[in-house]
């Protein structure tokens, strides 16, 4: 859907309207919006007070940081407590809030609070940013997506302010903050510094279930979050809430058991831990690799297993309308689904009283497709420049981590040259955007009325 119009004006005295030149679809101002946060993070991470050197970031890697807090990814290549300043700090922090809930939702905020009527063209963008169906109700909907952020995120700051207290002092409030809105965002960076992540930090409990209740929360969607406080009963709920819910909890079922399986026996990640604490270790790991990024142990150091499972979990993702990224759990159900029916010689997809449209099985199915090719493309191309220096399933663990915007990194981020940045940063803002807007902001749409004969061709 194409439109030519106005972009959240503002009427002045003299009603000056900035008309658009070109016909931009909606999903191409997603993108640039994005685009131009990048730009304007990377110029502010490479400015001398961004870093403890007073020399500024080097313009790739100012690029490789910005897109990874604008994407809330966590991959990065600079350590962020001891490189960066307080300035470079607040800046990384910025641009991971506005990253995280969508500049869109922060814009259209702003422009109502001024008084702005939204146009038919401004609802249209709106509504394909939010993923809604409808046009109606998009405002109130980003004003609770600004109230559950700022609740959930200033209560969980407390929290850890003061957990942190005995530890840093002063400095508690500003560690309780980035991380709160660090793991709400589900980007995974974190203030510990060496790049350790919470390895150092994997017996801290109360740490680790703060971070993981953000982490849920970020991911589950601000619509599953709004049903959940309005309705409160399961009978309530819509569809959309129930599948995302029963993907999440099967999911982070399915990953802990996994990694438990996997990793139990290995001294170099949770052998040596007991019981307790190797089975918290997998259930935050399950739940942190979906999205998130932080890592309790070292990941380079886990069994290829393991690795397999989290790059499973990362490419799988977050929930749609949420802070994360990858092909999101509705999506995956959804194919599931649909090979469940298959098998069953059933024509339609039907879960708790209600039927799936084919519509949004061929929508997935795509998604799904596309989301594969990608990470099969740049993992290949990274393989190729990276010249066999490591094994090319850390490549693949590295790709899916960018794509999936999860920031799990087994330790080879650092080493990527010009070109294996770009192509990660890419990767982290098609991840970030959706595979599916992405595509449809590049090609052109176009619809016609004329049907050809079919033919049935053999497969399987």
């Amino acid at each position: 859907m194409y439109f030519t119009g106005r972009l959240f004006t503002t009427h002045s005295n003299t009603n000056v309207r900035l008309e658009h030149i070109f016909k931009i679809k909606p999903s191409q101002v997603i993108l640039m919006s994005f685009i131009s946060m990048i730009v304007l993070g990377t110029l502010l991470l490479m400015l001398p007070w961004s870093t403890t050197d007073h020399q500024g970031l080097h313009p790739v890697d100012a690029l490789f940081v910005s897109t990874s807090a604008s994407c809330v990814t966590g991959l990065t290549v600079v350590d962020v407590h001891n490189d960066l300043t307080f300035f470079g700090k607040v800046v990384m922090l910025l641009l991971i809030q506005v990253g995280g809930l969508g500049i869109m939702t922060l814009a259209t905020l702003v422009a109502y609070s001024m008084g702005h009527r939204f146009q038919l063209q401004e609802n249209i963008v709106l509504k394909e940013s939010l993923n809604q169906e409808q046009q109606s109700g998009i405002v109130e909907l980003i004003r609770c997506i600004i109230k559950y952020t700022l609740v959930i995120e200033g209560f969980f700051a407390v929290l850890l302010a003061v957990h942190f207290y005995p530890e840093f002092g002063a400095d508690a409030i500003g560690y309780g903050i980035f991380h709160s809105i660090s793991a709400f965002c589900n980007a995974g960076f974190d203030l510990f510094g060496n790049y350790d992540s919470l390895c150092r930090r994997n017996d801290d409990f109360f740490l680790m279930n703060c971070l993981a209740a953000l982490i849920i929360l970020g991911g589950i969607g601000f619509t599953v979050m709004g049903e959940i406080v309005n309705r409160r009963r399961w009978s309530r709920f819509s569809l959309h809430t129930k599948i995302v819910l029963t993907a999440n909890v099967l999911l982070i079922l399915i990953g802990t058991v996994l990694l438990m399986i996997s990793e139990m026996g290995n001294p170099e990640t949770i052998g040596n831990m007991e019981l307790v604490k190797q089975l918290e270790n997998t259930c935050f790991t399950s739940i942190s690799c979906r999205t998130a990024g932080f890592n309790s142990f070292d990941l380079g150091a886990a069994t290829q297993t393991s690795q397999m499972v989290m790059i499973l979990l990362m490419f799988i993702g977050a929930s749609p309308l949420s802070t994360g990224g990858g092909i999101k759990s509705t999506t995956f159900a959804i194919i599931v689904l649909s090979m469940l029916a298959v098998f069953r010689g059933r024509s339609e997809i039907v879960i708790f009283g209600r039927r799936i449209t084919r519509q949004l099985r061929d929508q997935s199915f795509a998604i799904f497709t596309m989301g594969t090719f990608w990470v099969v493309a740049a993992g290949i191309t990274l393989a190729i420049i990276d010249n066999e220096q490591n094994k090319f399933l850390e490549v693949v663990f590295e790709t899916v981590s960018g794509f999936g915007t999860v920031g799990m990194g087994i330790g080879i981020t650092k080493e990527w040259d010009i070109w294996g940045k770009l192509i990660l940063s890419l990767t982290m803002l098609v991840g970030r955007v959706g595979i599916m807007t992405f595509m449809v902001a590049l090609m052109e749409q176009k619809t016609t009325t004329i049907q050809y004969p079919p033919e049935n061709i053999m497969i399987g």
